[in-house]
């Protein structure tokens, strides 16, 4: 056992008195702060308080109690040299061999409150330092900061007696991470407090490598923001030997956000981040046309919740295949494209991030929604997620987009005429969502003369306000949401 002594002080107790405990089994010597000390001793593990082992007590009400040269010198000690042993002995400091910590809540603390007194008592000055050090001196000492590093690192030890240089490196990468992540924390709360110049800082984890980027030549990685929960968490790629590619991603999620929105069966196309078109509890016929118009579409990904679909699709030319029901991994043996099984679980945002090469834009998510049958509802998503300038349509139990980011509406519904006509229905009837508001009286004559039943609009400006009169009057039932909701 390598390990003869650690400090411990933690905000986060998770799973603290299993630690402690084996840690204090193995003859290892505790030193703690107060609150960890009198949680640790309250579970039967013997500690020594930080102020009876540096003979110098807690001051300031607590803001100084771990910045002492005999905690941080037998933390950042390098004891295979000789002069720094020598000075170890002759100031009587022992090694520290492991330094578990984590830090106050300070990011919650901001969410309910902007007083600067109370953001500033939150500020961890010595856990941070005392954290830093040990990871500095990994070879040396473990750095643990997240508890659920706590059951490896008991297993290892009961293993060989130590933590490995890799598992220790790891943990030093981990510890450098939170400990960066938390000053940025800091500086954007006191940034927003001064409104003084801001800096925005956003971390990122890396969920694995794309097959390509933007086009066969381009490798990609696929990230996502560190610490939040995003859509590919709750999708299982069930055929694990083969790697998507950034489109079919861009489909899957298209694809997964509209499923959320009706628990009917559904059977969906989306292509290059599009979404293309879909059958609500579809029949036979609309199996059969289906599986006609995506051989002539060729790629993208669709979205059934049909077992005997997917077995159909298996020699098909798609990209991919998501659905939310079990999928025996013995029928997907020859299988041409991806398969994805996806949990339904909604994704809550609260910004929107826009890349585009050198510049980024940061704006509020609106989930805006509407009060109508499940069919409009699950399209009226797409056409809120969809660029602006794109139409969706909906017909009896057929959903129809496939074009976003036109020039305008007229020319957005000149070209969902020709989509819906090549996928074998007409544009006649039926419900229109825009995802901008009416302003021409050329896209009102339109409206008229395919006959549509209903509209479904972004609120008017005042100027434009006479289009939405004209198409009421001729009985077109107009729906206007409560804020405009178009992408870029």
């Amino acid at each position: 056992m390598n390990i003869k002594r650690a400090i411990i002080s933690v905000y986060n107790k998770n799973g603290l008195e299993k630690l402690g405990s084996f840690l204090s089994d193995n003859g290892v010597e505790i030193i703690s702060t107060g609150g960890t000390a009198e949680y640790l001793i309250n579970h039967g593990v013997p500690v020594k308080k930080i102020s009876e082992y540096t003979g110098f007590p807690e001051i300031l009400e607590g803001r100084v109690k771990t910045l002492h040269p005999k905690l941080f010198g037998g933390i950042l000690a390098k004891w295979e040299k000789k002069n720094q042993e020598e000075e170890l002995i002759k100031y009587n400091i022992p090694i520290i061999d492991m330094v578990v910590v984590n830090f106050y809540p300070f990011e919650e603390v901001a969410q309910n409150t902007s007083v600067e007194k109370e953001l500033m008592e939150n500020i961890d000055i010595g856990g941070v330092a005392l954290l830093r050090a040990a990871a500095k001196n990994y070879r040396d000492v473990v750095p643990i900061i997240d508890p659920k590093d706590y059951d490896d690192i008991i297993y290892s030890i009961q293993d060989c007696g130590d933590v490995p240089l890799h598992s220790r490196r790891k943990l030093a990468l981990k510890a450098f991470y939170e400990t960066a992540k938390y000053d940025c924390a800091i500086h954007h709360e006191l940034s927003e407090l001064y409104a003084t110049e801001k800096f925005e800082n956003v971390f990122f984890e890396i969920m694995g490598n794309l097959r390509y980027g933007e086009n066969p030549l381009q490798e990609a990685t696929l990230l996502k923001f560190a610490q939040k929960e995003s859509i590919l968490d709750n999708i299982e790629n069930i055929t694990k030997h083969k790697v998507p590619t950034l489109r079919a991603v861009k489909d899957l999620r298209i694809l997964y956000k509209f499923a959320l929105k009706t628990d009917k069966q559904i059977l969906a196309f989306a292509k290059k981040g599009t979404f293309v078109f879909a059958y609500i509890d579809p029949d036979k016929n609309d199996y059969d046309l289906f599986l006609k118009n995506i051989d002539n579409l060729r790629g993208g990904v669709v979205y059934t919740d049909s077992p005997d679909m997917i077995k159909s699709l298996k020699n098909h030319q798609i990209d991919a295949v998501l659905t939310s029901v079990d999928v025996e991994k013995d029928t997907l043996i020859g299988y041409k494209s991806m398969v994805f099984k996806m949990k339904k679980t909604e994704i809550k945002l609260t910004k929107e991030y826009i890349i585009d090469q050198d510049l980024v834009v940061i704006q509020e998510y609106r989930d805006i929604s509407i009060d109508d049958r499940e069919e409009i509802k699950a399209a009226f998503e797409i056409a809120r997620e969809h660029k602006s300038d794109s139409v969706v349509y909906i017909k009896e139990n057929k959903i129809y987009s496939g074009i976003q980011s036109a020039l305008n509406r007229n020319y957005a519904l000149i070209l969902l005429q020709t989509i819906v006509s090549d996928l074998g229905n007409t544009l006649e009837g039926g419900t229109i969502i825009f995802d901008s508001a009416l302003n021409s009286e050329n896209l009102v004559n339109k409206i008229k003369e395919l006959k549509i039943e209903k509209v479904i609009v972004p609120p008017a400006l005042p100027s434009d306000a006479k289009f939405l009169s004209e198409l009421a009057q001729n009985r077109v039932e107009v729906i206007t949401t409560q804020a405009r909701y178009h992408r870029y």
